[in-house]
């Protein structure tokens, strides 16, 4: 049954479909925190749907709450075509991801990643760039705004598709830990890890993992106390990369799996820094995570992580084993840890909610 809400406020309808799964990382968690900082600003009503179709904000509420979109998705299964009606058609569209409806509104939106999977499809699945590049083009002519996560995908969208320059806006995303997890955290010991640094990401060609095998082979890091604990869900070739360690390497490379969001707050507490490798990031979230915890980080100098990590860290160039030596000497001295920390938090808190809603908003007031 469609709720009874009135709002004299401009109507954006949010389509949730991310918020589906039943683990969230990456996107659903960038669409979770959108609407919440959405819902937060208070200056457009908020309203969801998922594929055309209206959802009451009880159940999306409910989700959120719970970090998983199992319920839900159980619950639209259930009566999607029975009580759920047809969305508004004279309000804004957003989508947070990829759109796969068009020309439904006077006033769409799209969000835009990363163009990795048109500048190196080769580090993707097939499927996966088909899915991001199918409708790609017919997606951003359709759209009144494109959003794009960081100024270095604007610039690469802009590049590959001039024509969309004018209407593109930068959406970034922020932090929102619970404030139970530092209190629970207080209450634990810590992880019996000893000294490490934590690796954030799905384990797949694009994260670049190699370059920590070929590292380990040099002295500076074979002999250091740090291990690499990496924290992501198994990806495409994660098989024929886990079988071509040795066990000396899977004594310095930890592979925790898909953890929850208090366990990666966990580890990223614990960490001595962060280690981000990746051939390309759209924004590099796990970056923003570790520095709002005080914690520099190790990056790769490509994409946005000089935009979103600036002083908080040191760079190296993601295809040299040399350059990455170089940069982890620094870091497993601690007093250069010391001096980047206050760093971090510095720019960790350039990134809030207010950033996030405020291009979406400035949009559906028409400004």
């Amino acid at each position: 049954m469609k709720e009874a809400r009135h709002s004299r406020l401009p109507k954006v309808i949010v389509d949730i479909g991310p918020l589906f799964e039943d683990h969230w990382t990456g996107i659903p968690i960038f669409t979770r925190r959108l609407v919440q900082a959405l819902m937060r600003h208070g200056g457009v009503d908020v309203e969801f749907a998922f594929r055309l179709v209206q959802i009451p904000r009880s159940p999306v509420l409910a989700a959120i709450r719970a970090g998983t979109g199992t319920f839900l998705r159980a619950q639209f299964e259930r009566n999607a075509g029975k009580t759920y009606p047809l969305i508004d058609p004279r309000a804004h569209l957003l989508f947070p991801s990829v759109k796969e409806s068009f020309n439904v509104s006077k006033h769409e939106a799209s969000t835009v990643h990363d163009v990795s999977p048109l500048v190196m499809p080769e580090y993707h699945e097939q499927e996966n760039v088909d899915f991001h590049m199918k409708n790609l083009a017919r997606q951003l002519a359709t759209d009144e705004v494109v959003f794009c996560v960081s100024e270095a995908t604007r610039a690469a969208l802009r590049l590959a598709f001039p024509s969309v320059a004018d209407k593109t806006r930068v959406l970034s995303q922020y932090v929102d830990w619970p404030d139970s997890f530092a209190m629970i955290e207080r209450n634990l010991s810590p992880p019996v890890l000893g000294r490490y640094a934590a690796v954030i990401g799905t384990v797949e060609p694009r994260k670049n993992l190699k370059i920590l095998i070929r590292a380990l082979a040099r002295p500076e890091v074979r002999d250091s106390d740090i291990r690499f604990v990496v924290i992501g869900k198994e990806g495409w070739k994660v098989e024929q990369f886990m079988a071509e360690l040795t066990e000396y390497q899977r004594e310095r490379l930890l592979f925790s799996g898909y953890v929850t969001e208090f366990m990666k707050y966990r580890l990223l507490k614990h960490a001595e820094f962060l280690v981000f490798p990746s051939l390309y990031e759209g924004f590099g979230i796990p970056a923003l995570e570790a520095m709002s915890l005080g914690k520099p980080v190790l990056a790769a100098m490509t994409s946005s992580f000089p935009e979103l990590i600036g002083d908080a860290g040191l760079y190296f160039d993601p295809l040299s084993v040399t350059e990455f030596v170089a940069a982890f000497g620094k870091f497993a001295d601690k007093r250069t840890l010391s001096d980047l920390a206050p760093k971090a938090l510095t720019s960790a808190s350039l990134y809030g909610w207010e950033r996030m809603a405020l291009p979406v908003v400035q949009w559906i007031k028409g400004e």
